[in-house]
């Protein structure tokens, strides 16, 4: 190894050539990688989405989402599902197991699972929908058209647009909203059905019969060889309109219908789009897109068709992904730059111009060299990948500063340069490689931990390794050619480390001799700062004090159309466009249920935070009218993980569900620190009864199955058939006139006995009127009311919180009634599992590496010594810094774990390598020299690091809520563990040669 190190550090042209090609190759790839929020991985979840017009929450719940929900429950790699029943739709959200090793596996059972389930309603047209979550295939931006105009009208040109946005480079999907479908509708007359004998369904299977387009294929034996075809197609209402549906007399469709007109479906919701209603559309981007690229080809649309459509229309963006990525990618950069000038500055200031220069150069060398290599290893320059790079600026010149150190520390004791290069390297080559290795050790852990976070975090530790792979390249090989290149020209270089450090040698010194008392004050502290700041901290997964999203959800009273809920959230709508801070929003008005996603100006632009904006409009909230509840929830960012504070009351009677949930809703209320409780009311909703007289069904041969269709048709209306106009399809819509869905109207309604005759609805059935609930929840298909809120990070966290829980409601009976986790709880224990396993296997991992290179325990042991201070240390800062113990700043901890270690193994290295020199009657001696010999090498590798780190930690170039305590951690971990390292381990280590002398141990 040596000889070949030797080899390769004396082509110095070859070295300076592939210094180049990196930085070439890693700017060329700059250029070319696509950049995202997040990094690309599969989300392990899903949605089911089924539509089935009309039907209430219970039908949806009986025939659609059970179904499903039963085949569901026989794939073994699911770990949970909710669904929610309401109006119109089934939505089912399932989560894989972290385990699995191929989700595609589990995708195609889940779809194969779907597709056993034959009998749902006639109702539902289309099958029920799979849309599998993709990190990149999340809702990226959110833009609509808005009009006065007639809905004909606006429609016509949000055709247009959606056309013209799947054309758009990088666009994978668009998902439209209120984009309605158009139809046929035939509103029949009650009265001209009883007048000709007619049923509803004998004219809906009439009209189906008759809309045909049918291909007999080619007759090969006439000329030309001509395609038969058979058309019958209903095209336009009057074709339709003049289709016969009965003979003797001949009655044609008019004669029984009020109205036969070309419209559009029923509105099942509105689009809102900055307060304007709006046709939407929900922008996904594929998987190599550059989202800030992809967004501004968007904005370019629709600001050349908003010219193009003229002033009658109004097309805008209620959500910008791109603006958020711009202004992280903003925050690192310029922490990036205002951190590689720092360590430019202390380079300068510490070493000679010739060796500060190929120093730096290493930086851009091993980052450009990561980013090169990136697209080799399939990832992408996402958010925390820059932050990665960032966290590294001083980390990965901290080998070249060793090396460099120590050929110059020999140049200066007098040895030729070719020679001082050749003993510099081989004197520090297994200190370097294992500084390398115990660092990498730390962050290899973090490439499994679980869940989505732990696929978000993926980046960090790969970058870092990536980085660091590079690092050792350079400082054994470029650097040694490099120096060898500039220190055979110019000036000799002359001795100053005395001078430049006297006032840190002395105080080390007189430190060291009081030995004791440093001793016994570091570990008072490291055990009562640390015990204190660790009870002091609470965990909260992802802190919201960077958030720039929230999300509202509001249940408007069930009695409500969708006309009165529109003009009832506009109140809102209006506190939205009255903040100041509100940059823009969308969002999706129905009944009961509406959601809003508001987006605001950048954390760094605005001095409120998204938990006071909240509180402002909670206090609203309450004094508005017409809503049954409003929920507020702020998207912290990084994994969606849900609310802090998440459980799900399941199974049990309704009756003990209920009262389970409200105990726990008043519970959470009173608890300190939890805030904005929100329990699941979906309020009952007005609905009559149709009860079957089932003597009446037998005695006329008539079934309950066509008495229900009757219903549908006659109120909802049933689609029943539909044509290709050459553009998109029509649907056949068949039902009443609104004027005649009254109850009087529907009992005169004939259904066809099983003789032939027609028998009143009246005769059938009798009305009730009753209530339903407007939504119903299930959790692995069991009955669920969903019980959150949110919670002050400063006096508790989510998994206080639910241990409170536990431990109050624990052995009382709710008619079997369950508590479960779900949310940020769950994530919460998952991700302090895996943390504790990745802290585990680092620790033992440096610690096998560190036996292996001393081969002795008491060497190992005092290498260590510095981890429990360093973090002591980090839960102090975090304290000081009124910080919690996020996602990040544990990752920050894991990752101090190995760059601590660093300073103290070459400095037990430098004491192995010079134990001939002591003299057994002054140890003191020995360690005060060795000790001042490494304060050079030492301190320069700590502030480069810590200034590196400085500008992110503190905001410097913009505040980052997830990077920037990591960053904090880990800087303020660097210098405690300079201290450490300095005295600390000195001190420990002359106790450990003493008594090795004393009772004549092998030193």
């Amino acid at each position: 190894m040596q000889s070949i190190l030797t080899l390769l550090s004396q082509r110095r042209l070859a070295a300076k050539v592939l210094t180049l090609l990196l930085i070439v190759l890693g700017l060329f790839a700059l250029t070319q990688l696509p950049l995202a929020e997040k990094p690309r991985f599969d989300m392990g979840d899903g949605t089911i989405t089924t539509v089935y017009p009309g039907a209430s929450a219970s039908d949806i719940e009986s025939n659609v989402t059970s179904k499903l929900e039963k085949e569901l429950l026989s794939i073994s790699g699911i770990k949970e599902f909710n669904s929610t029943s309401e109006a119109g739709v089934s939505s089912i959200d399932f989560v894989l197991n972290s385990g699995i090793s191929d989700s595609n596996i589990v995708y195609q059972d889940i779809r194969d699972a779907i597709s056993r389930v034959s009998d749902l309603p006639a109702g539902v047209t289309d099958a029920p929908v799979l849309a599998i979550k993709k990190s990149y295939s999340l809702d990226f931006m959110v833009v609509g058209i808005s009009s006065d105009l007639p809905y004909k009208q606006l429609r016509e040109r949000a055709k247009t647009l959606e056309l013209a946005l799947r054309r758009v480079d990088g666009i994978g999907q668009v998902y439209p909203i209120d984009l309605r479908d158009p139809e046929f509708l035939i509103s029949l007359e009650p009265v001209q059905l009883q007048r000709y004998g007619l049923t509803v369904d004998a004219i809906a299977q009439l009209i189906a019969e008759r809309n045909v387009l049918i291909s007999g294929g080619r007759l090969e034996l006439l000329k030309d060889n001509p395609e038969l075809i058979t058309v019958a197609e209903l095209d336009d209402i009057n074709k339709l309109g003049d289709m016969f549906i009965g003979f003797m007399p001949n009655i044609q469709l008019k004669d029984v219908a009020g109205d036969i007109s070309n419209t559009f479906q029923k509105a099942e919701a509105f689009g809102s789009l900055n307060g304007q209603k709006s046709i939407l559309f929900d922008l996904r981007t594929d998987e190599s897109a550059d989202v800030l690229a992809t967004s501004a080809q968007v904005r370019d649309l629709l600001a050349s068709m908003e010219v193009q459509f003229g002033n009658e229309y109004n097309l805008g963006v209620g959500f910008d992904l791109a603006n958020e990525i711009s202004a992280k990618s903003d925050i690192v950069r310029n922490n990036g730059v205002v951190g590689l000038i720092l360590v430019l500055v202390v380079l300068a200031l510490f070493l000679d111009k010739r060796i500060a220069f190929w120093v730096a150069i290493s930086i851009p060398v091993c980052l450009l060299g990561t980013l090169a290599l990136l697209p080799a290893l399939g990832q992408i320059l996402d958010v925390y990948t820059l932050s990665a790079l960032i966290l590294i600026i001083g980390i990965i010149v901290d080998d070249a500063v060793v090396v460099s150190d120590k050929i110059i520390s020999l140049v200066e004791a007098g040895q030729p340069i070719d020679k001082a290069v050749k003993n510099g390297v081989k004197a520090v080559l297994p200190a370097v490689t294992a500084s390398v290795l115990s660092t990498m050790l730390a962050f290899i852990p973090l490439l499994f931990l679980p869940g989505n976070a732990g696929n978000i975090a993926y980046v960090i530790p790969l970058t870092v390794i990536v980085a660091l792979c590079f690092s050792f390249l350079d400082a054994l090989f470029f650097i040694p050619a490099h120096l060898q290149s500039s220190l055979s020209k110019g000036k000799a270089i002359r001795s100053n480390t005395n001078d430049s450090f006297k006032f840190v040698n002395d105080l080390i010194t007189r430190i060291l001799i009081k030995r004791k008392w440093a001793l016994s004050v570091a570990l008072v502290l490291c055990i009562g700062l640390g015990s204190f700041s660790y009870k002091q901290l609470s965990f909260l997964f992802f802190p919201t004090d960077g958030a720039y999203l929230i999300e509202v959800g509001v249940e408007t009273d069930p009695e409500l159309s969708l006309d009165e809920a529109w003009l009832g959230t506009q109140n809102l709508e209006a506190l939205f466009e009255n903040t100041a801070e509100v940059a823009s929003w969308y969002g999706e008005v129905g009944t009961p249920s509406s959601y809003w996603v508001i987006s605001l100006s950048p954390v760094n632009n605005r001095d409120r935070s998204a938990e006071d904006i909240v509180a402002e409009w909670e206090a609203a909230a309450e004094n508005m009218a017409g809503f049954a509840q409003v929920e507020f929830d702020i998207d912290g960012g990084g994994a969606p993980v849900g609310r802090p504070v998440d459980i799900k009351v399941v199974g049990g009677s309704d009756v003990g569900r209920n009262k389970l949930a409200n105990d726990l809703a008043i519970f959470l209320e009173q608890f300190e620190g939890t805030n904005r409780v929100s329990r699941d009311l979906h309020d009952s909703q007005p609905r009559v009864e149709a009860q079957l007289q089932y003597q009446w069904l037998n005695y006329y041969g008539v079934s309950a199955q066509q008495v229900g269709s009757l219903l549908k048709y006659a109120v909802e209306g049933e689609r029943i058939s539909r044509i290709f106009n050459g553009e998109e399809e029509v649907f056949f819509r068949i039902g009443l006139e609104e004027n005649d869905k009254t109850l009087a109207e529907l009992n005169n309604l004939n259904v066809r006995a099983a003789d032939g005759n027609l028998v009143p609805l009246s005769k059938l059935i009798r009305w009730v009127d009753t209530t339903s609930a407007s939504q119903i929840s299930h959790f692995n298909g069991e009955r669920v009311i969903r019980v959150s809120s949110g919670l002050d990070a400063k006096i508790t966290d989510p998994i206080a919180v639910f241990e409170a829980v536990t431990s109050t409601f624990s052995g009382q009976d709710y008619d079997g009634a369950r508590l479960v986790a779900a949310g940020q709880i769950l994530e919460t224990a998952e991700a302090q599992q895996g943390f504790s396993i990745a802290i585990l296997m680092a620790f033992v991992g440096i610690t096998i590496l560190l036996l292996l290179l001393f081969d002795r325990i008491t060497e190992t042991l005092m290498v260590l010594t510095v981890v429990p201070f360093g973090i002591a240390g980090a839960l102090f800062i975090l304290f000081v810094h009124n910080q919690v113990l996020s996602f990040f700043s544990i990752i920050g901890m894991i990752a101090l774990i190995g760059i601590m270690v660093n300073n103290s193994l070459v400095l037990i290295w430098h004491f192995r390598a010079t134990i001939a020199e002591l003299d057994k009657g002054n140890v003191m001696a020995f360690i005060v020299a060795g000790t001042k010999s490494r304060v050079r090498p030492i301190l320069l590798t700590t502030v480069t690091t810590v200034v590196g780190l400085v500008p992110l930690a503190y905001g410097l170039g913009g505040y980052d809520n997830f990077m920037s305590p990591m960053a904090l951690v880990v800087g303020w971990g660097c210098i405690i563990s300079m201290l450490v390292t300095l005295i600390i381990i000195p001190a420990l280590y002359a106790y450990v040669l003493e008594w090795k002398i004393r009772y004549e141990r092998e030193l």
